[in-house]
């Protein structure tokens, strides 16, 4: 898998993706085709705090798009970023979501010289056991937010999680994952 530069076509593929399941997401509102061209046209200014890819197995833009990962909110004077992902629906649970992270992971430590990534998801969210399993394995901490979401009809807690650049490049060695 390889992170490649997020073209128009994929951010659109990407607004299908979020419009159709938005149980997890911190803004539920539906993406119009114009407010998701404005977040694309942001992502070409070098000073915006974020930072998004395509995920695809080959480096051309026109194939195989598999997810979309990024860093956001990226404060640089505290070394702090949070994760995003979304993962293609018919690619969900092949691994492709563990490597877009382990790729921004990478990003953001060995390129970025972040110090820690942040997330949080939903517990109404299918992919909370997911990151759950993921910031286990890549030595981070985790808490519970309680009452944090309201979908469909009640509050639902948030799995809050940190994952640090020691404890990345820690599990990393132990582990034997590869680097970027």
């Amino acid at each position: 898998m390889i992170l490649r530069p997020l073209t128009a076509e994929d951010a659109e593929t990407v607004r299908q993706w979020r419009n159709a399941d938005r149980s997890g997401l911190r803004t539920p509102f539906m993406l119009t085709r114009e407010m998701q061209q404005a977040f694309h046209g942001s992502l070409a200014d070098r000073d915006a705090p974020h930072r998004y890819w395509a995920v695809s197995r080959f480096d051309e833009p026109s194939q195989d798009l598999t997810a979309m990962v990024g860093l956001t909110y990226i404060q640089w004077e505290n070394g702090l970023a949070e994760i995003s992902l979304i993962v293609s629906p018919i690619e969900v649970g092949k691994g492709i979501g563990r490597e877009a992270v382990r790729l921004a992971l990478d990003e953001a430590f060995d390129r970025m010289r972040l110090l820690t990534v942040i997330g949080e998801c939903y517990e109404c969210n299918p992919a909370v056991g997911f990151w759950r399993k993921v910031v286990a394995d890549y030595g981070g901490s985790l808490a519970t937010l309680p009452r944090r979401k309201w979908w469909e009809g009640r509050l639902w807690d948030s799995l809050a999680f940190a994952i640090t650049q020691d404890g990345w490049a820690r599990e990393r060695l132990t582990r034997g994952l590869p680097s970027g």
